[in-house]
């Protein structure tokens, strides 16, 4: 049974960085049964002894840490939610305010997010536990170390060729999305450096542990040849000595700055720390931080490192780093719940309502460690993590003065080095968010403290932890089994929902579709929901084929369903508006503004509200709205056009929707013309070039449009007044010139024509076509 205890104790730590880094459901699960199957192997080993476990440090800021999530989930008075967190109720108000004697809701924004977050870490809580409690067998720890640094060894190899010969795929096989930079199982550089920071100090320290001792006082030949024919390690410390050389080569050829600086930020504190504690290891701190340093560099050359972080300063030497921006609005949402946070794991779902830079890429986290912390779980969150780091370094410390074995002080400061790295390095990136990284982080804590107690020259006790007072393996067992059904409830539920889900999203859902296949849909949103009760894109969806089942009231209660599995999510809040009937016109309406409000698509939730309001006969109100988002994005224009002239729009109201700039009035000309109002397109570019004088920049393309469409109507008067004008406002733009020269050159007016096109050469001398036609003008002046 220990066998079978320590390999499924081992099985994760190899798993989880091969997993692709373990960022999907299906290997978050498998991640998470392996350690549940741990937790049940072990406890069943010691089944026949009554003595209590060992003394977890930093245990029960991470148990409080487990039930505030909880307590995050779980739904609470309004009265209660009011006064501890005002920004959640007014999450959940628009909602809350469509039912009828419901008072209660949880503090979280995204119950779903902080369910599987709390999954998650109570996975790594009780490998922590596992990692001290196994690991106190000397024999075991130097076994687990072992396998550890030659399995990160082998990924850093894997990553450097991968690097070469496949940048674009992991495992020369899977590919990734475009905008990613996949480098070894991870798709994000910045994490697989993660993963490197925590090992490589490992690797190290066992290096230094191999290090053959040979006499100072021998020759240089006499020390050459005795450290190749000592068999206590040599092999072993060049071996592992390469190994490190090719993490940190892997790091750099990544270009993450974050990961190159907190693994050189990394290795310094090893040898300072190394060399406070042994004072002849004081010449590495120089001799091994910089030659690793130079030989990893020069290895693949500087330039592109110095390239990446010259990108860091713009070109006058201001700093330009996105992630400032994002550091900004997360700090205003972490004004907003700074005492319970908004709930774990829901930074996906609040930081759009607080996004204030343009774009609609979606930020599922705070690119700082920190800082997300504090908005998911206030400074409550905050402080029962820094306490549980804390107490951990502090046992570690304690116990590294305490220490004299050679093995043990090494381990203690590899394993302190790995953490540094991890907390320097989450400073600007989000690591600690990685299945893999996240579990290496807390199987480090705990080798930190087993590296400090364990004994590995003993005869009675093994360890030099003390017995927990209450923590015993029945009690272990129980809460494994809990946290069992957890994970095959939740985590498993979900990964069984999203297949689930997948057989039915290719479908596109409409009125068109036969009442037989919708409802083959709406069983498969049924059994997702069943499986996956959280998640509000089941309801959603099922709303919408309720309504075109005709069943307004089923589609209007699913769609309030998942406004409340997740209220920041706009799309959800302007379905319930639509459905509203006429009698609560100003409900519908405040949930329409609010749900556009409440996402990164607000084109596309402008444009329900807009139909709304239009379906109402609330025109006045429709086409303020539209001015309003055109004037800010004129590209909207030609996405709105089509529900304009359902709506029959007039002359008159398409001109009160347009701002007073030359593309929308030209690109409302355009649509009319294709639609066949020629009257009205006449009318739209006529006016187009009165707002000449408000345009920053003028377009040269606003004059051609016009010029060619009033020859084409044969109305040459026009064309060339438009034609003046454009000179006139771009005087440099050669087309112009040569397009008046063959007007002169039309009417007969030979030396005018000859000036224009001399003009336009002058601006495109290499213009062969104006050079014939001027040599065709010329010819008869000559003769």
């Amino acid at each position: 049974m220990k066998k079978i205890s320590y390999a499924l104790f081992i099985g994760p730590l190899v798993f989880a960085p091969l997993a692709f880094g373990t960022v999907e459901h299906w290997s978050l699960l498998v991640m998470q049964l392996m350690i549940a199957a741990a937790i049940c192997a072990f406890c069943m080993q010691r089944k026949q002894t009554t003595e209590k476990l060992l003394r977890v440090p930093g245990l029960l800021p991470l148990i409080i840490l487990v039930g505030w999530m909880i307590l995050q989930i779980v739904p609470l008075p309004v009265t209660i939610v009011k006064i501890l967190s005002p920004e959640t109720y007014q999450v959940y108000k628009p909602v809350y305010d469509m039912l009828e004697g419901n008072s209660w809701m949880p503090l979280s924004v995204y119950a779903k997010g902080t369910m599987l977050e709390c999954i998650r870490i109570t996975t790594y809580i009780f490998f922590y536990i596992l990692t001290v409690q196994i690991l106190s067998d000397s024999e075991r720890l130097k076994r687990t170390v072992m396998i550890c640094s030659w399995l990160a060894i082998g990924i850093g190899f894997v990553a450097i060729l991968q690097k070469f010969s496949s940048p674009e795929k992991i495992y020369w096989l899977r590919s990734v999305p475009s905008n990613t930079m996949p480098i070894g199982p991870w798709v994000y550089r910045s994490q697989y450096c993660g993963f490197v920071e925590l090992v490589a100090p490992l690797v190290l320290a066992l290096a230094l542990y191999y290090r053959p001792l040979v006499a100072s006082e021998e020759s240089l030949r006499k020390r050459i040849v005795a450290f190749f024919s000592k068999d206590d390690g040599g092999n072993f410390y060049i071996l592992l000595g390469f190994g490190l050389l090719v993490l940190a080569s892997s790091v750099f050829i990544s270009l993450a700055r974050g990961g190159i600086i907190a693994l050189c930020l990394s290795l310094l504190f090893f040898f300072l720390l190394l060399a406070w504690k042994e004072a002849k290891y004081s010449n590495l701190l120089y001799m091994g931080f910089f030659s690793c340093l130079v030989l990893s560099v020069s290895w693949f050359g500087w330039d592109p490192i110095v390239e990446r972080f010259d990108k860091i300063f713009t070109s006058t030497g201001e700093l330009n780093v996105d992630r400032f921006l994002i550091w900004q609005d997360s700090w205003q949402l972490f004004k907003d719940f700074w005492l319970t946070g908004s709930g774990f794991g829901t930074f996906i779902a609040a930081f759009p309502h607080y996004r204030t830079f343009p774009g609609e890429s979606i930020y599922d986290h705070a690119h700082n460690d920190y800082l997300e912390l504090l908005t998911d779980g206030g400074i409550i969150g905050f402080l029962l993590a820094a306490w549980f780091v804390l107490a951990v370094i502090h046992q570690g410390w304690k116990m590294l003065r305490r220490r004299r074995d050679r093995y043990s002080i090494l381990l203690s400061i590899g394993a302190l080095a790995g953490i540094v790295a991890l907390l320097i390095h989450s400073i600007s990136d989000f690591n600690m968010h990685n299945g893999a990284v996240g579990l290496y982080f807390f199987f480090i804590c705990g080798l930190l403290v087993s590296a400090g107690h364990t004994r590995f020259h003993y005869q009675m006790n093994t360890t030099l932890l003390p017995k927990s007072s209450w923590l015993s393996q029945n009690i272990l067992l129980f809460a494994g089994g809990v946290f069992f059904c957890l994970v095959v409830f939740g985590q498993g539920g979900v990964t069984l929902a999203q297949y689930q889900y997948n057989s039915i999203k290719h479908i596109y859902l409409s009125r068109q579709l036969s009442e037989q296949r919708l409802q083959e849909v709406s069983s498969g949103l049924q059994s997702a929901a069943r499986l996956d009760p959280l998640e509000g894109l089941y309801p959603f969806y099922q709303g919408d084929v309720q309504r075109y089942l005709n069943n307004p009231e089923k589609a209007l209660s699913s769609y309030i369903l998942a406004s409340l599995k997740d209220p920041l999510d706009g799309a959800f809040l302007q379905r319930i508006g639509l459905l509203l009937p006429r009698d609560r016109q100003k409900d519908a309406e405040y949930l329409l503004e609010i749900g556009a409000q409440r996402t990164l698509k607000k084109d596309q939730l402008m444009l329900t509200r807009v139909e709304w309001l239009l379906v109402t006969t609330q025109r006045s109100k429709a086409i303020e709205v539209l001015r309003e988002a055109i004037a800010v994005k004129p590209n909207l224009l030609k996405v709105v056009m089509p529900l304009l002239q359902s709506f029959s729009f007039t002359r008159e109201e398409l001109a009160a929707v347009l701002p007073d700039s030359v593309e929308s009035w030209l690109q409302c000309g355009i649509f009319t013309e294709k639609t066949g109002t020629l009257e009205d397109a006449a009318y739209f570019w006529q006016h187009a070039l009165d707002f000449l004088d408000k345009e920053s920049t003028i377009q040269p393309g606003w004059f051609s449009h016009l010029f060619n469409y009033y020859k084409k109507q044969k109305n040459e008067e026009k064309a060339l007044e438009v034609l003046r004008l454009g000179i006139e406002k771009i005087p440099n733009y050669p087309r112009f010139h040569e397009w008046l020269g063959d007007y002169y050159a039309k009417e007969g007016i030979v030396y005018r024509a000859l000036e224009e096109y001399q003009q336009a050469l002058l601006l495109e001398p290499l213009n062969e076509a104006l050079r014939r036609k001027i040599e065709k003008l010329s010819k008869p002046q000559q003769k």
